[in-house]
């Protein structure tokens, strides 16, 4: 894998993150500003805490987790690559309960590159096992379309 879908959770909300933020060398603003991401999803949840969701490589999640942890800035990152691709985590259900009109268009942008990614990182014997939990009617709809498309 090329890329990884990642999950980084903070202990403070976006607002409270800006200060936070003001406060890294104008290095570390730049290099973050610069950050190589395929795409990205990002809240703040009721507990305010600020959770992104981001498509990147794991050398670019590195370079960020580091800047964060230089500047003891909290928060937990989390690979949730095979967990997407084998269906044990649903993005989509997961999160649409957080989906507004102020955010559906980013959702939408990050769940298309999303539904990209999972179709370039999927294989057949992943595929295979899914049918073998689920059966083919219960695919879903990036695993259908990988079927259709896969050619030996």
């Amino acid at each position: 894998m090329k890329t990884c879908v990642y999950r980084v959770e903070f202990s403070k909300s976006s607002v409270d993150l800006i200060d936070e933020y003001e406060r890294l060398s104008e290095h570390e603003k730049e290099w973050i500003s610069q950050l190589d991401a395929e795409s990205f999803f990002d809240y703040d949840t009721q507990n305010d805490n600020y959770i992104c969701f981001v498509i990147t490589t794991p050398i670019e999640i590195k370079k960020y987790l580091e800047i964060l942890t230089n500047n003891l800035i909290e928060n937990k990152c989390e690979d949730l690559s095979k967990q997407i691709l084998s269906s044990k985590i649903n993005l989509y259900e997961d999160l649409k309960s957080i989906i507004t009109p102020l955010n559906s268009i980013k959702w939408s942008f990050f769940i298309e590159d999303l539904d990209e990614w999972i179709l370039s990182n999927l294989d057949i014997d992943i595929v295979l096992d899914r049918i073998s939990e689920v059966g083919m009617a219960s695919l879903n709809k990036t695993e259908k379309q990988f079927l259709k498309n896969y050619h030996l």
